[in-house]
């Protein structure tokens, strides 16, 4: 995975990692022994993790708390699921994704039925570390804030000209196709 660190401009790679979306509060149905379902309303800790998927949990009056967010991309009025595979790049500080197929749009966060925005984009990166014999993956430094996350070279340099408004998104270039006849 490359990425862009927000504070230096500096593009980087990382082959273990995992990206701090944010800590939102959500409600979540959960039922516990002995009790009905009921609504718990906690703040959730979201990772986008490197093994392609999105872990989240939280502590709230019964113990710890897990969900699975599930990523999303909106574009106009559609929204739909997408997975970890299928992104080109996620930029603009977590806010904008594009698709392998060029489709780009809104980054959404979905819990239980919740859609979320990332407040966060803080990157951690891991290394493959020999403990007695062991691998394990060590936190190798200070999380990293990050503009732009991105699985092949050509979409790092395409996030970065779209967001130095110098490439125009598929949906913009859709709707002047539209509006010109061409």
């Amino acid at each position: 995975m490359y990425y862009v660190n927000a504070s230096t401009h500096q593009s980087s790679q990382a082959t273990y990692w995992s990206v701090y979306l944010g800590q939102p509060e959500v409600s979540l149905a959960r039922k516990y022994p002995g009790e009905d379902s009921q609504k718990i309303t906690i703040n959730v800790n979201i990772y986008l993790l490197s093994s392609g998927y999105v872990e989240g949990n939280g502590y709230g009056e019964k113990g710890k708390i897990d969900c699975m967010p599930s990523m999303r991309i909106k574009t106009d009025s559609l929204e739909s699921e997408i997975a970890l595979d299928s992104v080109d790049c996620i930029f603009d500080y977590g806010q904008k994704v594009r698709l392998t197929n060029g489709k780009t749009g809104e980054f959404i966060i979905e819990i239980e039925g919740q859609r979320l925005s990332a407040d966060r984009f803080l990157l951690s990166e891991y290394m493959n570390v020999d403990n007695g014999g062991e691998k394990e993956l060590q936190k190798s430094g200070d999380d990293i804030p990050v503009a732009v996350l991105a699985f092949t070279k050509e979409g790092i340099t395409w996030a970065a000209k779209a967001m130095a408004g110098q490439a125009g998104t598929d949906s913009a270039k859709a709707d002047t196709a539209k509006a010109t006849g061409k």
